[in-house]
């Protein structure tokens, strides 16, 4: 107190002291510190031992997915080269016929990008239609719930398939899907036409000679008679001209009975010999002459040179021929186009002979019968209906086939294969398409 005079009280904030200014200064009390507690040497070597024991739990984990997901890669693959490696059409579809997944034969036949299918109506890539196939599998399998399998009626890319549809749910999204299977059988009614077509044959063949034989004796008789008769009459008698009508009569018969009999009979092979085709064509031309200039008929010849030899009797190819050339001129009655074209197969196993022409075509219900003797789409009297039945027997002889390819209106294309490899009979098994 006696300093009061000297030293004023201390007020808060700077105090001036002559020419200083003096500033309360307060001195700051530290916290004070918490005592750290020490963790137990034990207690630290558990935790770093856990640790190690999750590190390597961790690195067994990721070794077990990366083997994992090995292991589903590698079932990926396998199955989906299983899948491609299927030489026929499969597909997975939903149940509105739209596309998931195919095979790389589904796209070959559809000739498209297997990238592109996806998403698209099966009918529509497939089958190139803007409705459901006649006979689809799926519909049923629809209403059934089970597996299905059917013949589809109408004809994809020129191919006959038979279909197989099995139903299953997708466990991913739980929608109902099908797995549809094609198989191509073009190949196998093809042969299945041709046994039948063989077995009737056979049949007729031995059926026709038997009454050959028998019809054969009296008209030789009624030939000879006629003539005898005829021989006895003067010119100018009125039964001569009777008597000419019964001798054309019997041997227009006797023509047909001939027929028959080369028709029945089995060739023996002895008159075979390797020859080139396109000179054996170039012979049968000038007996066509007459019927091309009187129906106004233009004729086209396309022979491929060199072409291999095949092992044939030429007198009976020759009437093949002939036949296949004289039928293509009475269906163009109006004037038209006959082409004649000679190549080799791709395998180079068959020589083909192509006749082709642009007359009035051949109904589809009559191509299953034009092979059958006496059929015949042509007026009474103007065929036998036996020509193209021996022309199918001659071939079939020879080891080779007859194909057709026709539309009504358009025109028709015969082609004639015949084998260049001689087997222990001169050729091989061959038949009709």
């Amino acid at each position: 107190d006696n300093l009061g005079p000297f030293f004023p009280k201390l007020a808060p904030g700077p105090v001036r002291i002559g020419g200083f200014v003096a500033k309360k200064v307060s001195k700051k009390v530290p916290k004070p510190k918490k005592p750290v507690k020490k963790v137990p040497k034990k207690e630290k070597s558990d935790v770093v031992a856990r640790l190690r024991q999750d590190v390597k739990i961790t690195e067994q984990a990721l070794k077990e997915s990366k083997k994992l997901i090995k292991i589903i890669s590698r079932g990926k693959y396998q199955w989906q080269a299983t899948f491609d490696a299927i030489d026929e059409p499969v597909m997975i579809i939903t149940k509105d016929f739209r596309i998931v997944r195919a095979n790389l034969e589904f796209a070959k036949v559809a000739g498209e990008d297997i990238r592109q299918i996806i998403g698209k109506k099966c009918y529509a890539t497939f089958a190139c239609q803007r409705k459901k196939c006649q006979g689809c599998p799926v519909v049923q399998s629809l209403d059934t719930n089970k597996a299905q399998r059917s013949f589809l009626g109408d004809s994809i890319q020129k191919h006959d398939y038979v279909a197989n549809a099995f139903p299953f749910v997708d466990e991913v999204d739980g929608k109902e899907s099908f797995v549809v299977h094609y198989r191509d059988i073009t190949e196998e009614r093809r042969l299945q036409r041709e046994l039948i077509q063989q077995e009737k044959m056979a049949a007729i063949g031995m059926l026709a000679g038997g009454v050959a034989h028998e019809i054969n004796n009296p008209l030789g008789g009624i030939i000879a008679f006629s003539q005898l008769i005829k021989r006895d009459l003067k010119p100018e008698d009125s039964l001569v001209d009777d008597i000419e009508e019964i001798e054309r009569a019997a041997l227009r018969c006797k023509k047909i009975v001939q027929d028959l009999l080369d028709f029945s009979r089995v060739s023996s092979g002895k008159k075979k010999v390797w020859i080139d085709i396109n000179p054996l064509i170039e012979q049968v031309i000038p007996f066509i002459k007459m019927e091309l200039r009187s129906l106004n008929i233009r004729l086209e010849t396309d022979l491929s040179e060199p072409l291999p030899n095949v092992y044939v009797d030429p007198n009976r190819v020759e009437q093949v021929f002939l036949n296949l050339m004289t039928n293509a001129c009475h269906s163009m009655k109006k004037g038209g186009d006959l082409k004649v074209k000679t190549y080799e197969s791709e395998d180079a196993s068959m020589v083909c002979v192509e006749v082709s022409d642009t007359g009035c075509g051949i109904p589809k219900d009559d191509q299953k019968h034009i092979f059958d003797p006496f059929f015949t789409t042509k007026r009474p009297g103007k065929g036998t209906g036996l020509g193209l039945s021996i022309s199918y027997r001659i071939i079939r002889d020879h080891g080779g086939r007859v194909q057709i390819d026709s539309r009504e209106g358009k025109g028709s294309v015969f082609t004639v294969s015949l084998p260049t490899v001689k087997d222990d009979r001169g050729g091989s098994d061959g038949g009709m398409e």
